[in-house]
């Protein structure tokens, strides 16, 4: 019998549930964390080491599947402060001699999976995490840097075409006057707008207008001093960006690693001719 060729598509992954297009706890709880707890009996020195070898803050306390606590550099030194100031002459006092039940938050509090996390920012920010799950079943721990990790992930594609674009728009407003620029529009954007709608200023074009500026040919020669290297390489990094753009700012899908390096590449090329842009002109003003 022959081989016969598999033509069937593909089966598209399920869309999200509606609840999981919002930004609750749940999604700012790392995919790849590793839960760890200790028992209330450890002692402390063990504890601080645990906490030093998984570079972690604090730790829930967990005895079967109760958590008891959390316990934390804050509430170790916070315990070691409290017991010193009761100890006295005849009742000396060592820190390693204390255990984790000791040095523990023993009222930790517990955000739900579906809470808004902003909800909790008070709580982080006194005690640098909150546990999600409930004492019974903990499902997890959100830290300050897990808050600041994702909001930096969400965040950081639309800062850095915001930088893109606003960069270009500089290059381009030193690259040519306003008369000048009015003519580029005229002579490169006509295919798409009517005389009576042609934008004539950077602020009411498109991200494609400005590509259609600059990696115009006829017009190239304002541009080239400024943007460096050919026209076409010049062009197709604009484009790139834009295809880029378009994804982020349309919420199409989350972009790839790829096209996050490459944005983030794009950006810092983008820098570099405004760095050198502002240098000569700093230069020619001396």
């Amino acid at each position: 019998m022959q081989p016969t060729e598999n033509t069937s598509q593909p089966r598209e992954p399920d869309p999200p549930s509606l609840t999981e297009l919002f930004h609750r706890v749940n999604s700012v709880i790392p995919d790849d964390q590793s839960l760890l707890t200790v028992e209330p009996e450890m002692p402390v020195a063990d504890a601080l080491d645990l906490l030093g070898k998984h570079r972690f803050s604090q730790v829930p306390v967990v005895v079967g599947r109760e958590v008891l606590g959390l316990f934390s550099h804050q509430t170790f030194a916070q315990a070691v402060i409290t017991q010193s100031l009761a100890a006295t002459k005849n009742r000396k006092f060592d820190a390693l001699e204390l255990t984790v039940e000791d040095c523990m938050d023993s009222k930790p509090s517990f955000a739900r999976v579906t809470d808004e996390f902003a909800e909790w920012f008070d709580v982080i920010d006194r005690n640098n995490s909150i546990l999600v799950g409930s004492p019974d079943r903990l499902l997890g721990i959100v830290t300050s840097m897990d808050i600041l990790r994702y909001l930096y992930r969400v965040a950081s594609p639309f800062v850095l075409i915001g930088e893109v674009e606003l960069a270009l728009r500089a290059l381009m407003t030193i690259a040519v006057n306003p008369e000048t620029l009015a003519a580029c529009a005229h002579e490169c954007l006509k295919d798409k707008y009517d005389a009576e709608s042609m934008p004539t200023e950077l602020h009411k074009m498109s991200f494609n207008d400005y590509i259609q500026i600059v990696g115009d040919g006829r017009r190239w020669p304002h541009f080239a001093p400024f943007f460096g290297g050919s026209r076409p390489r010049t062009r197709a990094k604009l484009e790139q960006l834009r295809d880029i753009r378009n994804v982020i700012f349309h919420f199409r899908r989350e972009i790839t690693v790829d096209e996050y390096q490459s944005l983030a590449s794009n950006r810092d090329w983008m820098l570099r001719k405004a760095r050198t842009a502002e240098a000569r002109q700093r230069e020619g003003q001396q």
